[in-house]
């Protein structure tokens, strides 16, 4: 993977194809992140199926995408999203996606920008590109069928966090299930995801090779350590993805421990208006108001003084890398009796990966010591690894390509699934290959 930088020349390769599919993936091949990956036939129907980043020290990002006709977004995570505002400048063309994940879009953009200015690494799209994203918004609801040059397609729910989608296609010769994030489990505020029937599978593979331990046991373990830690006297804190986590992490300490002090603080409380504002993408969507109502918003300095009272927070960002946590992580990491509990999935060079390996993290500048406790939970939302192959099975798909994987996960993932009896593919970014 490259770093972008304007004006960098495309390895793309527009030569006409006489049959089949074409799949290019941009980013996202052989790795967690940058997802970006251009579909098109014969018909010369062609579209990009996100375009995101990832976050690290510094950020890496997908290579520069050709034209197209149409860019279909899964979801509004950073990894998916995170360069869409290029797309817009450069193509001009519409953007399709939930309308959930088209509302958090803007503020996921905002932050980005913002980020990028703070810590001074290149990002080749300004605010005026993101105003104009923002009006190249077409959204949908799950289920209803759309058209897209000689294709018809639809979103159909992913699992992963509200609003996320997968991409059903049907082109002229083949239909194509785009996975996105998927998780077919029923998690705290979304129902899983549920194959259908179809030719070619692009999966995600971020799980590939590890197993889930069981959901429920795992999120009752953590209300458990929860209640320890207040017991004892201590805070706990709880880093938490704005999108997803926090809000899967409120609605488990409302249904277990309702009596508990909880403070809530980053980009997540913007993000849960978004989803309030948005019920039908929300299991048991009704149950949000008494939630809001029960947990205390952290929106001032004088509030984040009190929170430090508080029997739990549960704050931005999920992966310590900046974000209102290392405020609160500051003051507390020289007290044994509190604790910060990872709830997600650390990246490379991260506060959160750095603090689960060395039990340091940098704070303002300055690597310090954590001596308060440090604990790890498994609520991903991301499908395990029998989950992956026992969806390719159930899709009867002959061919599935695999994606969104680290390279651990490549060799037991492609092995289970062909022992269904499938055909199995995995790209490279930068290289273009057909499916008949």
């Amino acid at each position: 993977m490259v770093f972008y930088t304007p004006g960098r020349t495309t390895s793309y390769s527009s030569e006409e194809i006489e049959s089949g599919i074409r799949f290019h993936f941009l980013g996202g091949a052989q790795e967690v992140g940058n997802v970006a990956c251009v579909i098109e036939d014969n018909t010369k129907t062609r579209i990009l199926i996100d375009y995101g980043l990832s976050p690290g020290d510094p950020p890496t990002y997908p290579q520069e995408s050709p034209s197209i006709d149409a860019a279909i977004i899964t979801h509004a995570h950073l990894d998916h999203i995170g360069m869409v505002p290029w797309i817009t400048a450069s193509h001009n063309c519409p953007l399709h996606a939930t309308h959930l994940t088209a509302a958090l879009a803007d503020m996921m953009w905002q932050d980005t920008y913002k980020i990028s200015k703070i810590e001074g690494y290149p990002l080749p799209w300004d605010r005026r590109d993101i105003e104009d994203s923002d009006m190249a918004w077409e959204t949908h609801s799950f289920g209803v069928k759309q058209t897209i040059g000689s294709w018809n397609w639809k979103l159909l729910q992913a699992g992963h966090v509200p609003g996320a989608a997968m991409i059903h296609i049907e082109t002229p010769t083949k239909s194509i299930l785009w996975s996105g994030d998927i998780d077919t489990r029923d998690t705290p505020n979304v129902s899983g995801a549920k194959p259908i029937e179809t030719d070619i599978l692009v999966l995600e593979g971020t799980y590939g090779g590890r197993e889930h331990p069981d959901r429920l046991e795992e999120e009752l373990r953590f209300v458990n350590k929860v209640k320890e830690i207040v017991s004892r006297g201590g805070l706990t804190i709880v880093p938490a993805f704005a999108s997803g986590r926090g809000q899967d992490i409120l609605r488990l300490l409302h249904k277990h421990a309702p009596h508990l002090n909880v403070h809530y603080d980053g980009m997540g409380k913007r993000v849960t208006r978004h989803w309030m504002n948005h019920p039908e993408f929300i299991h048991n969507s009704h149950e949000w108001e008494k939630i809001w109502s029960w947990v205390r918003k952290v929106g001032s300095k004088s509030d984040r003084k009190k929170a430090l009272s508080a029997d739990v927070i549960v704050t931005t960002s999920g992966m310590l890398k900046g974000g209102p946590v290392l405020w609160y992580l500051n003051r507390v990491r020289d007290d044994p009796n509190s604790a910060v509990l990872i709830t997600g999935y650390q990246a490379e060079d991260t506060g959160g990966k750095m603090l689960l390996e060395t039990g340091k993290i940098p704070i303002y500048g300055d690597i310090v010591e954590i001596h308060c406790e440090v604990d790890k939970f498994q609520l991903s939302n991301h499908a395990g690894h029998s989950a992956l192959v026992d969806f390719a099975k159930q899709t009867k798909a002959k061919d599935v390509i695999l994606f969104h994987l680290p390279k651990e996960s490549i060799d037991p993932l492609k092995e289970a699934i062909g022992k269904n009896g499938q055909n199995v593919h995995v790209p490279e970014n930068g290289q273009s290959f057909i499916i008949d």
